[in-house]
């Protein structure tokens, strides 16, 4: 059986830093995208298939707690887990460490989209999600 969580991990580049060498704030939501794509994958769900089939994963809404500095060359990770709260939106949770240090928590929403229309979650996304 597939999780519905998955744990994705990396360096900090120097570009993503600011003057202090501390992670933009921005970044944080390009890390949340790259652990969210990371877990439709492991889910068999990748991006660029779902695009092919003409299904878009839309981002509504986004949140961020940073609780401690992430710095240039700290090897961080990200849990994330995927749920269904209704019929329309998909919702991710994600929670970064360094070490067993947690850094920062953050949420985001996403609908979906076909032919430029919201539709309700497709059966075969709730089918995988299910089995998770």
């Amino acid at each position: 059986m597939l999780e519905r969580k998955t744990t994705y991990q990396r360096k900090v580049n120097f570009y993503e830093t600011d003057a202090q060498g501390v992670v933009h704030h921005s970044n944080y939501f390009r890390y949340f995208e790259e652990a969210r794509g990371y877990l439709l994958e492991h889910l068999g769900l990748p991006y660029y298939q779902m695009h092919n089939e003409g299904f878009f994963v839309v981002l509504v809404e986004a949140n961020i707690r940073i609780k401690h500095p992430i710095v240039y060359q700290d090897v961080f990770s990200i849990d994330t887990t995927v749920d269904i709260k209704n019929e329309f939106s998909l919702y991710f949770d994600y929670k970064i460490y360094v070490d067993d240090r947690l850094c920062a928590i953050g949420n985001t929403k996403h609908c979906i989209v076909k032919d430029g229309k919201l539709i309700k979650i497709p059966d075969f996304l709730l089918r995988i999600l299910d089995a998770g």
